[in-house]
């Protein structure tokens, strides 16, 4: 073979130990989502629990059925703009709970309610009483300062962040959010019957997927196979080459 086709069938086999490499990791890190995933699964289908029963470390209480009831401190509720529902665009409710006995309040995410513009919404039309009870899953509150005032809009934020939450609050709050889940599938706006006010929509259970990785590993063994087959042809068209016409002889 000549030396420039040498060169190419060594480049194309570093190329596709290379593309094997990435798609034998690729395979760990779908191995991983999945572990991950079925562990996640286990805590979204368990029975709610209290949350001031609820102790460990930010990434074992992730996705943890909990139950919060106290005082909803509405005075200091805020607003998470630009979220939609439905392709219709609104905010989420921010409502610090403050439980007995704890000096910290918790931070739920009552629900969804429309705003026009995704940021102005009237908050008091969604009081839900003196006192909450409500279950969902937690997650963990970033830590953090304000990200940003909006002008003219006092309640509302761009996302959640611990230190301006706790701010607005006036008191410290839990490393774990509530995110407020409906029982069952409802409208966008219901109606509390015992109080006769309306209820933000509730939140579903979060899907987990798979990510991208299968397909990433996918792309990753067909560009190593392209690039093995790529070096067969090229070697074997040189032979041919060289079969047609053989080096003349002096």
């Amino acid at each position: 073979m000549r030396a420039k086709t040498i060169g190419f069938v060594a480049l194309s086999v570093a190329g596709a130990a290379i593309f094997t490499r990435l798609g034998v990791w690729q395979v760990g890190r779908l191995h991983e989502r999945q572990r991950l995933n079925a562990a996640m699964l286990g805590r979204l289908t368990a029975a709610p629990v209290a949350i001031d029963s609820m102790t460990g470390s930010a990434d074992s209480l992730r996705y943890r059925r909990a139950r919060v009831s106290g005082v909803p401190d509405y005075a200091h509720e805020a607003l998470l703009v630009q979220r939609t529902h439905d392709g219709s665009p609104g905010v989420f409710l921010v409502t610090p709970v403050i439980t007995r006995g704890s000096d910290s309040a918790t931070i739920v995410i009552r629900g969804w309610v429309y705003a026009p513009d995704g940021v102005r919404a009237d908050p008091n039309r969604w009081h839900e009483g003196d006192s909450l009870t409500v279950s969902g899953y937690l997650d963990a509150l970033p830590a953090g300062g304000a990200a940003g005032p909006i002008p003219g809009q006092p309640l509302a934020v761009r996302r959640l962040e611990r230190d301006d939450l706790a701010r607005r609050a006036g008191r410290p709050v839990r490393t774990m959010y509530l995110w407020a889940v409906a029982d069952s599938a409802a409208p966008v706006v219901t109606r509390d019957t015992a109080t006769a006010r309306p209820v933000p929509a509730r939140f579903t259970l979060p899907v987990l997927d798979e990510g991208p990785h299968r397909s990433y590993a996918i792309q990753w063994f067909a560009f190593a196979l392209i690039a093995l087959v790529g070096a067969v042809i090229v070697v074997r068209n040189d032979r041919q080459r060289l079969t047609v016409s053989p080096p003349r002889r002096t």
